[in-house]
């Protein structure tokens, strides 16, 4: 009896240990601001090494062979830190942006069309109610002559 005891006591124990390694698995990380200010820190010092060495190049300061390996290294660079970064704000988060963006980018053509048909509408009444006086055409806002008899129009 006290040996079934001890078999459900040492259980309880591993899964007590069990249950954090578990869940400590299954929640994402959370980014802490500090490493995510660092590497962006990082990011923008490799894009403005690269634009010196772009301009250094053309200033003659350095040769190609020198721009190649320069440029190559800092572009190694670049993309290891951008790496970092997908990694740090997660697969979900560019899923849920791109979805968003698509939203934002419907609403503006919604708008847009809506107001190109207005404007369109506009014209069209505003070439209806303008007439040549001579042989009836209609015409635009600021016509100097009518287009098909050289009328001058008012």
């Amino acid at each position: 009896m006290e040996f079934v005891v001890a078999l459900l006591v040492l259980a309880a124990a591993l899964a007590a240990l069990a249950i954090p390694l578990y869940r400590a698995h299954a929640q994402p990380a959370l980014v802490s601001a500090s490493t995510l200010d660092d590497l962006l820190a990082q990011r923008d010092g490799v894009y403005a090494t690269l634009r010196d060495l772009e301009l250094d190049r053309q200033l003659g300061k350095l040769d190609e062979a020198d721009y190649g390996a320069l440029h190559e290294k800092y572009m190694v660079q670049a993309a290891a830190i951008l790496r970092e970064l997908d990694a740090l704000q997660g697969e979900g988060s560019t899923a849920e942006a791109s979805a968003e963006i698509e939203r934002q980018v419907s609403a503006l053509r919604k708008t847009h069309a809506t107001a190109a048909r207005g404007q369109t509408a506009a014209k069209h009444k505003d070439a209806r109610a303008r007439e040549c006086p001579n042989c009836g055409k209609p015409y635009l806002r600021g016509d100097k002559f009518c287009a098909r008899c050289g009328h001058a129009l008012p």
